[in-house]
């Protein structure tokens, strides 16, 4: 069963009343608004989707980067992105994440 943010600032609420009638501290309050900013965040994140070798060579391609500006945007080796593109090896967690935002996103979100 899925929480709503409607539920979660009512629960809020509840938690604020308690601390006021002294049955809960300021720190489980402070807990529980931790949880609830830890959750609205999550749903603005995307999640990480598994890129194969064709998809990652594909997108590098529709953005007109070499393997080595791939590489050094991503501060991984040529080695690591040709082995990527031929399936040899898949991309770790991180490198993940950044390729899916290059993906979404574009090269201008690493422009500085």
């Amino acid at each position: 069963m899925k929480t709503t943010s409607v539920t979660l600032n009512e629960m809020l609420e509840d938690a604020e009343e308690l601390r006021t009638l002294g049955l809960i501290s300021g720190e489980d309050v402070e807990q529980i608004k931790t949880r609830i900013s830890a959750s609205e965040y999550r749903k603005r994140v995307a999640a990480v989707h598994d890129m194969t070798g064709q998809e990652i060579k594909r997108m590098r391609n529709q953005y007109g980067l070499s393997q080595a500006l791939l590489a050094y945007t991503l501060g991984m080796t040529v080695d690591s992105v040709s082995k990527w593109e031929r399936g040899e090896i898949k991309p770790s967690g991180p490198a993940l994440r950044i390729l899916n935002t290059l993906a979404a996103k574009g090269p201008d979100a690493f422009a500085i």
